[in-house]
């Protein structure tokens, strides 16, 4: 049976939320390299990158009836990655944490930094999310092209036809902003 291709990925999705097992597959050959290129930035570790983008897909055929819109796929297959990376790596640092240590108070001392560590992490995600929030349009817009694809501020511009200046701008006030909102409560 030849492979089907899709007219947009918009398509696609739709296509894989009805359950059609073709339009998985033309995710993963259109965007593959990209994210394994992704993962292994993040973990610098072949076999953990492999793991996390298999999980990927197993994970979006799993859930593809509470899929939302997808306007960037190539982001939205990057956020599910990087949520699996993590998992994988908090888990990892746990299991590490048990297997190094005897039993007793320093093993007891251990886990719960890590704990700690991981509701930390889980309050400043919290945190940057209402941040990001508080944030004009286009300072989001920009914040998610230059920091959640990568495009440099040149590429910004050019997408958004914008002069170069004016990214930088936005940029430097959106970076304001997370900072202001992102400082720790003094109490």
């Amino acid at each position: 049976m030849p492979e089907r291709t899709f007219n947009s990925d918009a398509a696609c999705w739709k296509e894989l939320k009805q359950g059609n097992p073709e339009a998985l597959g033309y995710l993963y050959d259109t965007y593959i390299d990209r994210l394994f290129h992704t993962a292994f930035k993040m973990t610098d570790n072949r076999e953990l990158a492999k793991d996390a983008l298999q999980e990927v897909f197993i994970e979006i055929w799993h859930y593809r009836n509470s899929i939302g819109e997808v306007n960037h796929s190539h982001s939205y297959l990057a956020k599910v990655l990087k949520s699996i990376i993590l998992k994988k790596v908090k888990t990892k640092m746990i299991i590490n944490a048990l297997s190094d240590n005897d039993h007793g108070t320093e093993h007891d001392d251990n886990i719960e930094q890590i704990i700690i560590s991981a509701d930390f992490a889980t309050e400043q995600k919290g945190r940057l999310q209402k941040a990001l929030s508080q944030l004009t349009s286009r300072q989001k817009q920009v914040v998610r092209l230059r920091f959640f694809e990568g495009l440099t501020y040149e590429q910004i511009a050019v997408k958004l036809s914008m002069n170069y200046q004016s990214v930088n701008n936005l940029a430097f006030r959106a970076m304001l902003n997370l900072r202001k909102q992102m400082q720790p409560v003094v109490q």
